[in-house]
């Protein structure tokens, strides 16, 4: 089936791309995977390059071809996309129309809890009901925090949000990392106005946690 969406993140995951965007309609979450187990589910640049040769941005809206949702025990928007059907752009969409479309979240909490992480076991109190992986807010009051050790360079945001201070999570969105490539290391206020999509990630087997990400930045 044809979806037309406007894409709110598309950003870094195991050398891919982890697409989301919400139906221009409904407002409804679509997180775009593919079969690949291998990639962990995520995009090649092929299956995101456009009709127009150009690969997908954020804000873009674009015709999809989806046949079956492939729900996991802690995403509960994941599509599958059709092999063979190459995405096509019909516009751009600007900040005020997401919000009309899918207006920011209001939970108490961003995923659960003030952590940057969840426990694996936290999920099995969960019902399916109770799940979600993306959400979209308001920029509340943040931070940029530019940290290097030796040749890592990490990008976390620091959030205040609904007057809770949340360790801070790290940022997927390849365009504003991009962006804070040409500052130095430090701490950096955000003071303009807009939207971020949160996502959570897959569980990091190491520790047996779910990481929360910054998948799209998106300001005025």
């Amino acid at each position: 089936m044809i979806k037309e969406l406007i894409l709110l993140a598309v950003s870094k995951k195991y050398g891919r791309y982890c697409v989301a965007g919400v139906d221009r309609y409904t407002g409804e979450w679509y997180r775009l995977v593919s079969h690949d187990s291998t990639a962990h589910y995520a995009l090649s640049e092929r299956q995101i390059r456009l009709t127009n040769n150009e690969l997908a941005q954020k804000l873009d809206i674009v015709h999809v071809s989806v046949y079956d949702k492939a729900i996991s025990y802690f995403q509960t928007e994941n599509y599958l996309i059709s092999a063979g059907y190459t995405w096509e752009k019909v516009g751009v969409a600007d900040i005020d129309e997401v919000r009309t479309v899918h207006p920011p979240d209001q939970s108490e909490y961003l995923f659960y809890d003030t952590q940057s992480s969840l426990a694996k076991m936290y999920y099995k109190n969960l019902s399916v009901n109770e799940i979600s992986s993306l959400m979209l807010i308001s920029v509340p009051n943040a931070i940029v925090q530019i940290r290097e050790l030796g040749n890592s360079r990490k990008v976390k945001i620091k959030l205040i949000y609904k007057e809770r201070e949340y360790e801070p999570l790290a940022v997927t969105d390849l365009e504003f990392l991009s962006l804070c490539e040409q500052l130095k290391p430090g701490d950096y206020p955000i003071r303009k106005e807009g939207i971020m999509l949160l996502s959570v990630g897959e569980c990091y087997e190491k520790n047996n946690r779910h990481y929360k990400l910054i998948a799209g930045i998106m300001l005025k």
